[in-house]
């Protein structure tokens, strides 16, 4: 049974699809302590589902997923984006891949000029396709509902043309011993594939995806030529990452006011 508070709370989340617990907390005027005891309960009901820092709608759980990690570790991916769009010289040529890392990464290099950039995320080229100096390109291919990427075999065949100054992609996340793990196959496959023809390929890693999960081997974290992170790697995987004679740049993230 739940009280009025939860239920507002309830609507509030099916409306917009998901909430911090900060805003539920500012919308119904009370503690986060108190926000945090009703999503919990909520959530053992199967009423909302439960995320760190948040609350989202039981329906239509993968799109969900995307929207909460578009908003979750906001500051340290801002970091990293400004660090990397530093880095790239105009009139690259540059391959970005699919992902909420990836859309704040084209938001900082949307000013930059004379890029050539390939993309295989309709988001992404949404985010740059403004700018008049900056050449946007995307595959054919198969769209995918929830994020926007494009696969398939025409999109490998399209890319296969192409010889890249930078990849610029993140990963789901970083195993214990440096290697990089995704969750789809088709995405993957088309990131190995152009990591292959980069000169430079820049892996865009927060630290909350330092914890393993997905189950597909995207490579290795010595394979990349920057590793830019939010937080320090641990003894063990700075010294693989040397190995490889990638270089860690650590970001401080950006505080917003």
């Amino acid at each position: 049974m739940t009280n009025p508070r939860q239920d507002k709370l309830i609507k509030l989340v099916i409306d917009k699809g998901y909430y911090t617990v900060e805003e539920l907390a500012e919308k119904l005027d009370v503690s986060t302590q108190t926000i945090r005891r009703d999503i919990k309960k909520l959530s053992e009901e199967r009423l909302v589902i439960r995320h760190h820092g948040g609350a989202s709608s039981p329906a239509s759980k993968t799109n969900l997923d995307y929207e909460v990690r578009k908003v979750s570790a906001t500051e340290q991916k801002h970091a990293i984006g400004k660090a990397i769009a530093e880095m790239i010289p105009d009139g690259s040529t540059v391959f970005i891949t699919i992902g909420t890392t990836a859309e704040v990464i084209a938001s900082h290099l949307a000013d930059k000029k004379n890029l050539q950039v390939i993309t295989n995320s309709l988001r992404v080229a949404n985010v740059l396709h403004n700018n008049k100096s900056i050449d946007v390109l995307i595959p054919s291919g198969k769209i995918k509902a929830f994020n926007g990427g494009i696969v398939g075999t025409e999109a490998l065949d399209f890319i296969s043309h192409f010889r890249f100054d930078y990849l610029i992609t993140s990963a789901a996340s970083m195993d214990v011993d440096g290697t990089l793990l995704e969750y789809d196959l088709n995405e993957t496959v088309i990131t190995q594939t152009v990591m292959k023809s980069a000169r430079h390929v820049i892996i865009a890693l927060d630290s909350s995806k330092f914890i393993p999960k997905g189950s597909i081997e995207l490579g290795h974290i010595k394979e990349a030529t920057y590793l830019f992170t939010d937080q320090s790697l641990d003894a063990n995987l700075d010294s693989v990452a040397k190995q490889g004679e990638t270089t860690i740049k650590v970001c401080e993230p950006v505080v917003s006011h």
